[in-house]
């Protein structure tokens, strides 16, 4: 750390330059130098005392042509991600800030800013720092600051697109009305596809038929390819389809768009990034069995006020002993957490070990924003 970088980085904490940098207030003026031994590759990293927002600090020249890669893998390990470049680089700043528009991670913390020798500051792209708070949960809609998943496949995500493509000129509730009806019957006739591409076949029953409806709606419409009312296709989830009829649905480059969607759109790398905080925060804790660890996870999100109080049902009947639950098989299915033996993710009195050089390729993909 050369004695510039250590002048510009006491002159951002001392003049505020934070409250510029970002604009949801997440830091305030009680900032203090932690550890990074565990991530050596930062020398900078700060935690704000009142928020527990943590901060990263890049300067761009240590780090060479990949300073993309590694803004990614700082905000995987911290709140947020300031990257500085100096005057020189100006058009390496300009650049970044362009490829972070362009490969639609524009929801990520990260920060760009350029200082001269004199400490001027300019700052190129402020972060948005996520509002992690859950809100409380209606009977009808499940509600959490990332999207609500349950077992929909990749495949069956693809099939409700084309559905609700087919009733594009059908008025009111298509949803309701047309496309629902018709997927179930598709997976009652085994004509829809799990995760590894089997038929899922259901029975029949009114009760399968009202829980399914929901549990397939929302997160179509959380991410942004649904209208709500009327589940009539967005221009996302227009353009989602493109992708699929131009790489066909078995592929990669729409299995990594629909991940990268989950990821920053959906905000689960911000659910991750909670998790992991969580069990590396208090390693001592983590029980021998999954369904008691995410118990405690569920009590520690709701102590950060980052999970709405369950439905009443739902803990008067026990049907489900935790919230979250769910989602790490999706994340299992995404393939971002190293497995532990054979179909297993959770690690007795360890807890989940994630892969995050899979969550970066996926940061990285960028086949749905060549989509014209």
């Amino acid at each position: 750390m050369t004695g510039d970088e250590r002048k510009i980085v006491d002159y951002i904490l001392e003049n505020g330059m934070l409250v510029q940098i970002e604009t949801t207030g997440a830091y305030s003026s009680f900032l203090k130098r932690i550890a990074t031994w565990q991530n050596a590759w930062i020398k900078y990293a700060y935690q704000d005392n009142d928020t527990q927002k943590t901060l990263a600090i890049l300067f761009a020249e240590d780090y060479e042509n990949s300073t993309l890669d590694y803004s990614l893998r700082a905000v995987q390990n911290y709140s947020g991600c300031l990257v500085c470049f100096d005057l020189n680089g100006l058009g390496e700043a300009s650049d970044l800030v362009v490829e972070l528009k362009n490969k639609n991670l524009d929801a990520l913390p990260i920060s760009v800013a350029v200082y001269d020798s004199e400490c001027n500051i300019s700052v190129l792209r402020k972060m948005q720092l996520p509002n992690n708070v859950g809100e409380a949960r209606s009977s009808s809609e499940q509600k959490s600051y990332w999207c609500w998943w349950r077992d929909g496949s990749h495949f069956e995500v693809a099939s409700l697109l084309k559905l609700s493509s087919s009733f594009d000129a059908e008025d009111g509730d298509i949803y309701t009305k047309y496309v629902y009806p018709h997927f179930f019957e598709m997976m009652i006739n085994g004509e829809t596809r799990k995760w590894d591409g089997k038929p899922r076949v259901k029975k029949y029953s009114q009760s399968s038929f009202k829980a399914e409806k929901q549990n397939y709606k929302i997160p179509m419409c959380q991410l942004g390819f649904w209208d709500a009312d009327t589940g009539h296709l967005t221009s996302k989830g227009r353009k989602l389809l493109k992708l699929i009829e131009h790489y066909g649905v078995d592929s990669k480059e729409y299995f990594d768009a629909l991940a990268k969607m989950i990821l920053v759109d959906g905000k689960h790398l911000d659910l991750i990034k909670d998790l992991d905080e969580f069990q590396k925060g208090c390693p001592e804790l983590i029980p021998e069995t999954s369904a008691e660890f995410f118990i405690l996870f569920d009590e520690y999100m709701m102590s950060k006020n980052s999970m709405g109080t369950r439905k009443p049902t739902a803990v008067t009947t026990g049907a489900k002993k935790a919230y979250i639950r769910d989602e790490p098989k999706l994340w299992n299915k995404l393939g971002i957490v190293i497995p532990y033996g054979a179909a297993r993710y959770f690690q007795p009195f360890k807890g989940i070990d994630f892969n995050w050089k899979r969550i970066n390729e996926i940061l990285l993909s960028d086949a749905f924003e060549e989509i014209k």
